[in-house]
């Protein structure tokens, strides 16, 4: 879909496979594929330094107290069934207002490293993201006459003795404020680890995973031809930067941060593609229904401007090739008997 390899060599020798070889099954055994297969191996789980944090988080994403309505958790717009985002177009925020954008998936976020959080950017961490929810954001009351201070927010948690033992077995000596709060649920969020799905079980050796269809698909998802792993890069399939695709008029995304890079207007953070079936309609203003449509997209090119990415170009697909496309991408949702992989989520 979009751009060059970081990999370059890699990409080159897909492609060339791509061109010369008769069938999957040969280019199954290429050593170009092979080398490229493990680009895609995942890593374990990351290791979790403090459980009873990690369960505090748990239990703070799942509690409408900690949003100023008292009725708004931030599973309100998050659902684990859906690869920890939702199929609202518009999720509604604690104002009881439509918000411009549909909320991002969680899958996978604790390896995004430094890569600041949100579609455009504007917050630097997991934490800094939660406190900026609950006290201006979504999970605040901003957008009503009579909006409730983030104090009365903390006050209703230190009058709750159960997680006042909770707050001292985790961060003991601590008060129990939104920066602690914050702190709970990114540890939380960050133990969202993406369930194995069959493409995980292909990339380590199970031959018949997944269909004939979806290895196709994920040659050409491979290669020049369409160039989406140069965003959707990696494990995750995600680079964690902003692109401006030419898909929204409107919306400046990062360019409402960083209002002095030319490339930052219009541009939004890579989605990740672990489980993107679950989760049409697609991009930050849901303005594509189906993978199909998001696909018809990319062969357009977006709308043409100065913004647009340079990674961006029009490409040709037939439909078989698209069917391909998309069975490779439903490969990477998770299968769920391993939802929740190396994580501590457990309903309440």
């Amino acid at each position: 879909m979009m751009g060059l390899r970081t990999k370059g060599g890699i990409a080159a020798a897909l492609l060339v496979a791509a061109m010369t070889l008769p069938s999957i099954a040969t280019a199954q055994s290429a050593a170009e594929l092979v080398s490229m297969k493990r680009d895609y191996r995942r890593p374990p789980p990351l290791p979790v330094t403090n459980p009873a944090l990690v369960e505090l988080g748990r239990e703070l994403f799942y509690d409408t107290q900690i949003s100023a309505s008292g009725k708004t958790a931030c599973a309100s717009c998050h659902f684990k069934e859906l690869g920890w985002a939702v199929t609202d177009p518009q999720s509604r925020n604690d104002s009881g207002k439509l918000t411009s954008r549909k909320s991002q998936p969680l899958l996978g976020v604790g390896h995004m490293g430094k890569a600041p959080v949100n579609w455009d950017g504007r917050s630097a961490s997991l934490e800094a993201q939660a406190k900026s929810s609950i006290a201006t954001g979504s999970m605040s009351m901003q957008e009503t006459q009579t909006p409730v201070k983030v104090e009365v927010i903390e006050a209703r948690i230190r009058a709750n003795e159960a997680y006042v033992a909770k707050f001292e077995r985790a961060l003991p000596g601590t008060p129990i404020n939104v920066d602690s709060i914050a702190a709970a649920l990114a540890a939380f969020e960050r133990t969202l680890e993406p369930g194995i799905a069959p493409f995980d079980r292909w990339i380590e050796g199970d031959g018949q995973a997944i269909s004939e269809a979806a290895k196709r698909g994920f040659v050409l998802f491979s290669t020049s031809k369409t160039n989406c792993f140069a965003c959707h890069t990696g494990w995750r399939f995600t680079d964690d930067l902003f692109h401006d695709i030419g898909s929204s008029t409107t919306d400046l995304g990062r360019g409402r941060v960083v209002k002095d890079d030319e490339q930052a207007q219009y541009a939004f953070k890579t989605p990740t593609l672990r489980s993107v079936a679950l989760r049409p309609p697609y991009l930050h203003n849901a303005s594509r229904q189906t993978l199909h449509d998001v696909l018809v997209h990319y062969e357009k090119g977006g709308i043409d401007r100065p913004s647009r990415s340079p990674l961006m170009m029009p490409i040709q697909l037939t439909e078989a090739e698209r069917q391909d496309l998309i069975a490779f991408m439903e490969t990477l949702t998770e299968e769920p008997q391993a939802v929740g992989r190396g994580s501590y989520e457990r309903l309440p």
